[in-house]
């Protein structure tokens, strides 16, 4: 009797701890690939933020100095800005991977929104240094 009674105990905690080790296991690889997405969504991030700080600098010097000095007073109308944001979302997202914009979307990660505010600071970036520079002089 105590033998059955021993074996039983002996099987239904094998039988709990294979079933925690599975859930364990389980748990883990949740968090594993949770992790992974994270990196994943951050490298598309960083192409993203790349391309756009490139299309900026780009737009910078092929259309806004040019832009510039054409004008009387030496500074973009607002149709010229507003030209100069579709540029430069447009050019951006030229220069994504089409994964990175899939994982992005996938995301929901609002893709114009982080192009506008990389031009945005780096363009605040560029005034400051230029505003640096003009009082050194």
């Amino acid at each position: 009797m105590n033998n059955v009674l021993i074996e039983t105990v002996v099987s239904v905690a094998a039988n709990l701890a294979i079933t925690l080790i599975g859930v364990f296991g389980a748990w883990l690889m949740a968090q594993i690939s949770r992790s992974q997405k994270l990196k994943t969504i951050n490298a598309a991030v960083d192409e993203l933020t790349t391309a756009a700080e490139v299309t900026v600098l780009e737009l910078q010097q092929t259309v806004v100095d040019d832009l510039k000095a054409s004008s009387e007073d030496g500074k973009l109308s607002k149709a010229e800005i507003a030209d100069l944001g579709k540029k430069l979302l447009n050019g951006a997202i030229e220069k994504m991977s089409l994964s990175g914009i899939n994982v992005l979307k996938a995301a929901d990660v609002d893709i114009n929104a982080i192009i506008t505010g990389v031009g945005e600071a780096l363009i605040a970036s560029m005034k400051r240094q230029e505003a640096k520079g003009a009082d050194s002089e």
